[in-house]
């Protein structure tokens, strides 16, 4: 006998995602403090008085009285048993009727591939059973929205680089047994920087976001982007606490002046050093990056590489590479399989997917988008969701740029 409930305690929803092989923090049920530009339902299903199935679902209204239910990386529920999907689903779109939703929309958190770079057998843990779960949504009335190679036109990136820590049996490996797994991005790890005078800290003190957003404001000057703010930032540092940490690459500019001065280089870089000495002092930041452990206990563990800056300085000291490896370590010490560097273009030919790949990457293929039509209305919204997409985050992107300035 199924129940279900649209007002989930959280103490239950996070004690379910704590045994829920790999929960994406887009379902957990802080998440949603993170975007209180939507409204928000935290749901439950049971069969037989147990928890079988959560999702937090973000509400947002695009014009009028028509809104838009979203399920980020949802739902978490065993989407090769049917009758449990079913049951979810009669009850999700029965509330998204009562809301005046005109669809429901999930990206599920599993893969229809994948592969790696370097052509070799690999564990299939995302992309397990993905037949069945893709034909239990088709079954109940899903509409897959087809492959999408562009980030910038769904709401997640259907492609995704992951840096596998674990062999082909799921066991956690060593750093020293990754970094045998690395071609010469292995030179820039390590000896390299510790001579340059490079170390890395990882921390969880909000104090430091000032130096993070500092960063990551050259980074959107260089790549002429717009990040986020340093106020969303801070709500994911109180809303995931003991989890979400900011990363650090530190260059000792004294040190790094001493190695030139005895190694055979130009005199333009000597030069250059001694002009952030007198800009910097003796220490200054030239990468850092924000990650979040997971929340889950069981299952596959997935560390998140979420946002990350460099410095227009100094950019020939691969501080970037260091710097992932020491998050790639940090995610070895909290038990997990694997760190998600985070999405690509599906073209694979992007800067990123030349960056990210370096760490023996895995290109996941993720399942992309699924709608759920509730209302008469479903296919002219979806004539216009490509332009509302578009104008949506137009408008978050402005939004964002009077927040800091």
């Amino acid at each position: 006998m199924y129940t279900f409930t649209s007002k989930l305690e959280k103490t239950e929803y996070d004690k379910f995602i704590e045994n829920y092989p790999m929960a994406s923090f887009m379902q957990e049920y802080n998440w949603a403090n993170i975007k209180d530009n939507w409204g928000h339902i935290h749901c439950g299903l049971y069969k037989d008085k147990k928890l079988v199935g959560v999702c937090l679902v973000l509400i947002k209204r695009m014009f009028k009285n028509i809104k838009l239910f979203y399920i980020p990386r949802g739902y978490l529920i065993d989407f090769t048993n049917f009758e449990d999907l079913k049951e979810m689903t009669m009850n999700i779109k029965k509330l998204a009727k009562q809301n005046k939703a005109y669809v429901v929309k999930i990206d599920p958190n599993f893969c229809i591939s994948d592969n790696s770079f370097k052509n070799v057998e690999v564990e299939h843990n995302y992309s397990k059973d993905y037949e069945i779960k893709n034909k239990n949504l088709i079954k109940l009335g899903y509409k897959n929205l087809g492959i999408n190679k562009e980030m910038t036109k769904s709401f997640q990136p259907q492609y995704n680089i992951f840096a596998p820590i674990c062999d082909s049996n799921s066991k956690i490996l060593t750093s020293n047994e990754v970094l045998k797994t690395y071609g010469r991005i292995k030179s820039y790890i390590g000896n390299y920087h510790e001579k340059r005078g490079i170390s890395f800290e990882i921390t969880d003190d909000i104090n430091k976001l000032d130096d993070f957003v500092k960063l990551l404001k050259e980074t959107e000057k260089k790549q002429n982007i717009n990040l986020r703010n340093k106020e969303y930032f801070l709500k994911i540092m109180k809303n995931f606490k003991n989890r979400a940490y900011l990363v650090f690459g530190k260059i000792d500019l004294n040190k790094y002046l001493e190695f030139l001065n005895l190694s055979e280089t130009n005199g333009e870089e000597i030069t250059k050093v001694k002009e952030l000495i007198d800009k910097n002092g003796k220490f200054m930041i030239i990468s850092t990056a924000l990650i979040l452990l997971p929340k889950n206990k069981k299952g596959i563990r997935t560390s998140e590489y979420l946002y990350a800056g460099n410095s227009l300085e100094l950019t020939n000291l691969h501080a970037s590479v260091g710097l992932v490896f020491e998050i790639i370590k940090f995610s070895i010490e909290n038990n997990c399989e694997y760190c998600n560097l985070g999405g690509v273009d599906g073209n694979l030919k992007d800067h990123l997917t030349t960056f990210k790949q370096r760490f023996n990457g895995r290109i996941m293929e993720f399942a992309g988008e699924y709608d759920l039509p509730i209302s008469g209305i479903y296919y002219p919204v979806k004539l216009l969701y490509p332009i509302l997409i578009k104008t949506y985050k137009l408008i978050k992107r402005k939004s964002n740029n009077k927040k800091t300035d």
